[in-house]
């Protein structure tokens, strides 16, 4: 996502899921070619150090990467456009797999 509007309107109107450590906005829209988008926010008043900010916004990518069928699924079937973004609420840095279980379910809640 790119689009300041889109952006917006996602955090506007987009429903909530809470499943600690991220808060997650979901914004369906129809659409003829499926596809998803992800915001990824990890705020600096939350982790401070830059670094550790960074390995954490390419491990929530890879855990997207490597558990994005089931939303490939959802979209290929029901012809929509799936907008969502993760926040970060937690000031401690979550592991490997405590994070991909963490997306793992933030997907299936998704898809639901």
């Amino acid at each position: 996502m790119h689009l300041r509007t889109e952006i917006d309107s996602l955090f506007r109107e987009g429903r909530k899921i809470h499943v600690f450590p991220f808060l997650s906005h979901v914004l369906e829209k129809p659409s003829d070619s499926p596809k998803f988008s992800v915001v990824i926010s990890i705020p600096k008043a939350k982790i401070k150090q830059a670094n550790q900010r960074n390995r954490m916004k390419r491990m929530v990518r890879e855990c997207l990467r490597k558990n994005k069928e089931p939303l490939l699924k959802k979209t290929n079937d029901a012809g929509c456009l799936v907008h969502f973004s993760l926040v970060y609420l937690s000031e401690e840095v979550l592991d490997y797999p405590k994070l991909d279980t963490t997306i793992k379910q933030i997907i299936n809640r998704i898809c639901v």
